[in-house]
This record gives C-alpha cells, structure tokens and sequence, in this order.
C-alpha cells in the first residue's frame, strides 16, 4: 500500500507535510513491513525515525504530521482497559529502540533477528561479562564483538583481534602470551602478546574451537586468573581485560567429542548470542546491498545510482551460503566491472544468474528440477535451431554470450556439440 499526497497512492493524504510518495506498507497475514520512500519530513514508528522496520498491532506510525495507529485486525480498537498496557509495552519497546539508536556500531540490519542482535548488544556492551559469539562464516560475529567493545566501559582502550584457526599451535601461543629472548629457535627479542596489548581492554578469540589443547588451558587460566606468563619465562603477568571469543562449530558438539576443554566452554560460554545468517535476514538484503554498492562505487570512483529490479530478484532469491561477506563480494564485484548508472543481473557474479545456490536438504529436489528443466529447454532450443547459436539464443530470448555461459555451467558442452553435428549433417 504506497502512501502519500499524490492521489495515484492507495492512501492519499492531502497535507503539505506528506510528500507525493512518502512511503509504503508491504506484508500479508500478520508480517507488515513500512518502508519510507526517502522524500518529505521522514517516517516514524512509536516517535522514532526509520527506514523500513517492522510492525506490530497497536504501532503509532507518523506521517508528515499526520498521526496512524496500525492494526492488523480490521475495525478493531484495543480496549480501554487494554490501551495502558499497550501504551506501557510502546513505552517499553521505545526505551529499548532509544538504546539500540544510541549504539555505534557498523551494521546494517532492521529485520526483527538484527533487531534481537542490537538488543543483546545493547545489554551485553555495559557489563565485563565474557561473551560467546556463535554463527556461520560471514555473518558478522567480528562487528558484534566490535560493537560490544565500543559501548562498553573500556571502549578508550585497545580492541585487539586474533585469528585462532589462522596460526599453527606454536605460533598461537606466542601470539597471545608473547615469548621471552632466546625461548625457541628465532626468538632473539623479547616479544609482548595480545593479551598484554588488550590490557585494560578488550581481546576478541575468533575461531575459538580451533585451539589446541594446550593454548585451551592457559587460556583457562587467564579467565580465571587474570594471569599468565610469556613462552619460556617465569614472571606471572597480571592482566585486566575482557574476553569476547567467536566460533562457527558446535562448541557444545566439541565438548561432547573431547575436541574442546569443557571448563572452558563454560567459561567462555557466560554470555553467549547466535547470528542468523542471511537467509534468515531477507528484509536486510536489499539495504545491505545498497551499503556495499555506495561504499564501493565511492573507492572506485564512479557513480552508482542504484540496483536494477531484476538484479534486486537475483539478489533476494539466492540462498547466500557465505552470508554477508559473498553479499559484499558480489556488490564489489558488481560495482568494478560494471559500467551503467545501476547494478545489472549481468554485473553480478554467474551463481546468482544461473541460481546455482548452495541449497539445503529441503531444496535439493526443487533445484535438481529446476536444472534439469533448464537444460531440457537448451536442449530443445539447439535442436530445434539445428545447431545454431546465435538462432537457440534467439529462441531462448537471450544473449548469444548468456548462451554460452549458460551451456558451460549446466555442462552440457558435449550434448550441444553433438547436437551442432547432427544439424550439419542435416
């Protein structure tokens, strides 16, 4: 339902403060989202400003200057007796919103799963607890981790980060508890690890489950300790820090199989959140998108207007088995080689156009017929153009170059090729 004062919209106000396209209501059943269109004196939601949020029975939408209360079940008002506590619960929701605007952070997400993940931040930020940051590859457990660290107390003191499936054992251990002159073989200085750089501030374990037995137990010891000594020295070092540690496996799972130190899961596992990953995010795509599209096209120097409808369908209906992080290579990918105002479905990466997804359990029939419909289709088109190209494209209502790309990744180079020798013979 598109609202504004132009009276082509479904709702149209006649009111200066309304732009002629303000903003639009999307949803069915009880899943209404309100998106504003970036025109007029804003959108906003229970006094707060937004750009899409989701809504919820009883929710005061603002408008210019004109004031809405949102219900999903028509012509009915809450009660009375029921109107406080709604107000209450609005008050509620607005004491939380007005803390999640006053984070910084870098995210970007207004889905109801980023919502949770700004309110455990929120919470979670004030407080020295350690906190277990769970999720697959690419969903952002690094900025979560940053953005706990930059509302919290000790946001004036150093952030330090360290990759634990990145280094072999050895070099682990003297990354984080530094070495002594003379400890191994190349130690010819005395070297300070990580730990005692974050001291006073916030060291951030990502891939926590790869550690090895031995750096999982002086790790222990420095939770509940606060103390540890370099690699081939003697003096016990005090530190004052906090522990944010980020894992893609089952850590539980890891217990379970003796993997992992299980006094240290529990020390780790204090306080702990779950990213969704962006299959679980479809709201946050989009804008996601548009992010990465106007960070890139600012380095690459170019101007970047916006993303075509049809590379937005790409967009929203691929699974995304990397979560953010392929997200943000497509765009990049995209506004490099790209050369129009928008972002083409010809600029974005070829598992995207041809749908070749990573797919779960539950998809892999319905994209094994999807392919098999896709090449059945090919098939016919180059029979039915006697092995000419340029003719199958034309029948296929695509590119001569999309057709090419196309056989090469259904694989049926040799099943065209002996279609293209029966035609000539023909």
């Amino acid at each position: 339902m598109s609202i504004g004062r132009e009276p082509s919209n479904l709702l149209a106000i006649d009111d200066a403060s309304v732009a002629p396209r303000h903003c639009v209501i999307e949803g069915s059943g009880t899943e209404y989202w309100v998106r504003h269109l970036g025109n007029g004196a804003g959108t906003f939601v229970n006094a707060l400003p937004v750009e899409e949020r989701a809504l919820r029975h009883g929710d005061e939408v603002r408008i210019g200057d004109c004031l809405f209360l949102f219900l999903l079940h028509e012509g009915e008002t809450p009660p009375g007796l029921r109107l406080e506590q709604e107000l209450e619960r609005l008050a509620e929701e607005n004491r939380h919103l007005l803390a999640e605007s006053s984070l910084e952070h870098n995210m970007v997400g207004e889905s109801p799963a980023m919502r949770a993940v700004f309110q455990f931040i929120s919470r979670a930020a004030p407080t020295d607890s350690t906190v277990l940051i769970s999720g697959e590859s690419g969903t952002g457990k690094e900025l979560v981790a940053r953005a706990i660290h930059r509302n919290s107390p000790r946001a004036a003191k150093a952030f330090v980060a360290i990759n634990c499936a990145a280094l072999t054992e050895t070099l682990l251990e003297s990354e984080l508890f530094g070495h002594e002159r003379g400890s191994f073989t190349g130690a010819i200085a005395q070297k300070r690890g990580k730990l005692e750089m974050a001291d006073g501030g916030t060291i951030f374990l990502d891939e926590v489950g790869e550690t090895a037995p031995a750096v999982q137990a002086k790790l222990l010891r420095v939770l509940e300790e606060h103390e540890f000594e370099r690699v081939g020295g003697v003096r016990t070092i005090q530190v004052n820090l906090r522990v944010l540690a980020a894992t893609n496996t089952d850590l539980a799972e890891a217990v379970r199989r003796g993997a992992f130190r299980q006094d240290l899961y529990y020390r780790l596992n204090v306080v702990s959140i779950t990213l969704p990953p962006l299959r679980e995010r479809q709201h946050d795509i989009l804008p996601l998108a548009h992010h990465f599209a106007a960070k890139y096209a600012q380095r690459a120097g170019r101007q970047v207007a916006g993303i075509s409808p049809t590379a937005q369908r790409l967009l929203t209906g691929y699974h995304w088995p990397g979560n953010i992080r392929e997200l943000e290579n497509a765009i990049e990918r995209a506004v490099v080689l790209g050369s129009a105002e928008l972002i083409l479905a010809a600029d974005l990466p070829e598992a995207l156009r041809t749908g070749d997804a990573v797919a779960g359990p539950a998809e892999a029939n319905y994209h094994d017929a999807v392919k098999e419909a896709r090449r059945l289709a090919v098939l016919r088109a180059i029979e039915q153009a006697g092995g000419r190209y340029n003719e199958a494209a034309r029948l296929l209502g695509l590119h001569p170059n999309n057709l090419h790309r196309l056989i090469r990744n259904l694989d049926l180079r040799e099943a065209v090729k002996k279609l293209a020798r029966q035609g000539a013979l023909e």
